[in-house]
């Protein structure tokens, strides 16, 4: 079987599988309570269940365990990467399934996402070929910097652990962080599947194919008014499984950033303002882009259609640009449009006000 039957066969098992286990995890959750109570950050004002995460990722490991019944070749150092993928995403899966039931605090969530990055990083002491670590990277300009061991695995566990927590804020609106995430999965795969020209990445490129067709099978679930959501289970294994691909096989670390550059700012952004403000960063607030355009009076499809729209105009430039100067460039684009954009709504929501925020516009 050629690479297109192989990827194309694998999205769909995926895929439908994903949408199986979710449709029964919904029943499940139904049944035993493990349901998502509306709030004042919450866009549902019905309880949903909370399970979808869960689903996915279940969909996620079947979809990557069929690919090895395929003539996919793998170096054993590749099959070893996996394996800590699967490791590290298991344990946070589960850490963050029993927080969206139980509930954990923000300082213990935070520990159980570095160990869960540490799973994956700390092999990298025992030789070059083991874990998953950013070695080197290629500035904007000027020749390709190599970083030390110790500083590698501090930048990689930054990494990791940021995306998780990136994806988790972002997961705010019905369909979001699912959106924003699949078109991160569809530029990485084309990045690693088509690119470079020479000696393209099939099996790299089946990780963000396998993660996209497991977040399709979920989202026909979440979009507006959502059935079922993702949970913090869901949300951060998403940001921790892209933060991965972006660095195995060759680091993809301007395309991940271009294609969530938008959310990621978001992020950084509402963090500093809760710092400034003398509050915690890790206490949450209603200071998120997709809050601000929500006070401002767009509907949840609306806001999450700029925002994965945005995503991805900046995924195809990164794929389209020429060199890493032009991705700078674009890069410092996106935090412009992300500036002018919570300024716009800034001065907005002062004119009307709080809205209802189960408009469908």
């Amino acid at each position: 079987m050629g690479h297109a039957a192989t990827a194309g066969t694998l999205f769909v098992v995926t895929a439908l599988a994903s949408a199986l286990f979710v449709s029964r995890a919904i029943r499940l959750a139904e049944a035993t309570g493990w349901i998502d109570t509306p709030g004042a950050r919450r866009a549902h004002r019905l309880p949903v269940p909370r399970v979808g995460g869960v689903a996915f990722f279940l969909a996620f490991g079947l979809g990557l365990g069929l690919s090895f019944a395929f003539d996919v070749r793998r170096f054993p150092a590749e099959t070893e990467r996996l394996l800590l993928l699967l490791a590290g995403g298991s344990l946070l899966v589960g850490v963050m399934a029993y927080d969206d039931a139980v509930g954990l605090s923000a300082w213990w969530k935070l520990g159980w996402q570095v160990v869960a990055a540490a799973i994956v990083v700390l092999p990298r002491l025992q030789g070059a070929e083991h874990g998953i670590v950013i070695e080197r990277f290629n500035p904007p300009f000027g020749d390709q910097v190599r970083l030390p061991v110790v500083l590698a695995i501090a930048a990689t566990l930054l990494w990791i652990v940021g995306f998780a927590n990136a994806l988790n804020f972002v997961d705010g609106l019905d369909g979001l962080a699912g959106s924003v995430t699949l078109v991160a999965c569809a530029t990485l795969f084309v990045h690693t599947y088509f690119w470079p020209r020479d000696d393209p990445q099939f099996t790299i490129s089946l990780l963000p194919l396998l993660l996209g067709a497991a977040v399709v099978g979920f989202l026909p679930f979440n979009w507006h008014p959502a059935r079922v959501i993702m949970g913090d289970a869901g949300a951060q294994f998403l940001g921790f499984a892209l933060a991965i691909f972006a660095i195995v096989g060759g680091a993809k670390i301007a395309a991940a950033l271009l294609a969530l550059g938008l959310p990621a700012l978001d992020v950084a952004w509402v963090v500093a303002s809760r710092t400034r403000g003398g509050r915690s960063p890790m206490v949450a607030d209603r200071g998120h882009l997709h809050h601000r355009l929500i006070d401002l009076g767009w509907g949840q499809r609306r806001v999450v259609a700029f925002i994965a729209g945005v995503c991805a105009l900046f995924g195809t430039a990164a794929l389209l640009l020429p060199n890493r100067g032009a991705k700078l460039g674009a890069i410092v684009l996106v935090g412009v449009v992300l500036a002018t954009t919570v300024a716009a709504a800034a001065r907005g929501a002062r004119r009307v006000g709080p809205v209802d925020t189960t408009d469908d516009r």
